[in-house]
């Protein structure tokens, strides 16, 4: 059998005798412009869209490390607005700033004629205002660009998140336009077991491929998310089986770094046996990325050991080595990346450069028992006997 995974902006073919594939369920193809007037026109829980945008707003986006089809939504959004007095901010959390191309990315042609209305949140360098402290102890300070707006509208998309349940909604506030101490105080949660795929209640972290849209909902804040919450679940939730090799793809442009593809990996091991192999596939072009991660699995010299480490204090990204480090303690993660070899030994996974390599290698220790999802940053395994 054949199947095509996807490296950068090109594909590869990986063979074995038998594969077992899980991509996000099909669904229908709808007319796009008529899902997002429907949705627009029929907001939940909300005045209508014409009444709320009457005077100035706030756009919130998200930044190239996303899928979401912005450009789409602003074709049908700024339709309906019939005044200049609004400005967009792209919700960055604690990633690098957007470059030029990235930003052609999330804005497509409208980049050139509304580059000057765009504000580019820096957690570290933007000032911030204090809004109080959450009853988990979360110092919550905002982008003083919200100061200037009553009215904020969102443009996002509803994808499972391997420890805030879900994207969407409110994280384009937390961590999306929030200073770093802030996603640094917030983001340890992420090491609690409640914080994982699709969960929503309990988790403390939440109290593509073309970029097509199937559904919208609009509306108020939780209202809407909520509602789209139902059917991400429709959509990325795929029913497999517990195998011995799982390979996991982070598809463009979720492959961006190491701490990005972090998530296919999070998905694949929910359909991996113990003593396992996790193949994990993704270009890294911007290579790890936030490196904190990095640096305390570096300096261990077994994921036992990082997990030790960990108790004694979080920083942002050692959520990522606390994942890795529990994974690496039950199997074994393979990697296939453009990174450097001593990189990825660093945090207990081993290199490779060609994908049917270590496919090849895999079945030799573990037999034929194969995995594969194409799409590893976007699909939820929901594993059945």
């Amino acid at each position: 059998m054949k199947v095509q995974i996807n490296y950068g902006k090109q594909y590869i073919d990986v063979e074995a005798a038998t594969l077992r594939i899980a991509s996000p369920n099909e669904v229908e193809k709808r007319d796009e412009s008529a899902v997002l007037i429907q949705s627009l026109d029929n907001p939940v829980d909300s005045e209508p869209f014409s009444s709320f945008v009457e005077d100035e707003f706030l756009i919130v986006v998200n930044d190239a490390q996303r899928p979401t089809p912005t450009p789409k939504v602003l074709d049908i959004l700024l339709d309906r607005v019939f005044h200049d007095d609004f400005e967009i901010a792209v919700a960055t959390g604690s990633h690098a700033p957007p470059t030029k191309e990235e930003l052609t990315y999330i804005f497509g042609s409208y980049y050139k004629y509304l580059g000057d209305k765009i504000h580019i949140h820096r957690a570290k360098d933007t000032q911030h205002t204090y809004y109080g402290t959450t009853s988990q102890g979360v110092e919550v300070f905002f982008d003083d660009i919200l100061n200037k707006f009553e009215k904020i509208v969102i443009i996002g998309s509803v994808e499972p998140h391997y420890f805030a349940g879900l994207t969407g909604g409110r994280k384009a506030f937390l961590p999306g336009l929030a200073a770093y101490t802030t996603i640094e105080q917030n983001h340890k949660f992420a090491l609690e077991k409640e914080s994982k795929n699709l969960a929503l209640k309990g988790n403390p972290v939440h109290d593509y491929k073309n970029r097509r849209i199937y559904t919208c909902s609009s509306g108020d804040i939780f209202t809407s998310f909520y509602q789209a919450a139902q059917w991400s679940e429709q959509v990325y939730c795929v029913p497999t089986p517990k195998c011995d090799i799982v390979v996991t793809a982070a598809s463009y442009p979720m492959d961006i770094s190491l701490y990005q593809a972090q998530k296919a990996i999070e998905n694949g091991k929910l359909a991996l046996n113990d003593g396992g192999i996790l193949i994990l596939v993704a270009q890294c072009w911007g290579g790890i990325g936030p490196d904190m991660f990095y640096q305390l699995l570096k300096q261990c010299e077994t994921p036992d050991d990082a997990l030790q480490k960990l108790k004694q204090g979080y920083k942002l990204g050692y959520h990522k080595a606390g994942k890795i480090a529990e994974l690496t303690s039950r199997a074994e993660i393979w990697a296939v990346t453009d990174l450097e070899p001593h990189i990825l030994r660093d945090v207990f996974m081993k290199p490779y450069t060609s994908v049917q390599q270590a496919v090849d290698d895999a079945v030799q220790l573990k037999g034929d028992d194969i995995l594969v999802l194409p799409e590893g940053s976007m699909t939820v395994p929901v594993c059945v006997p």
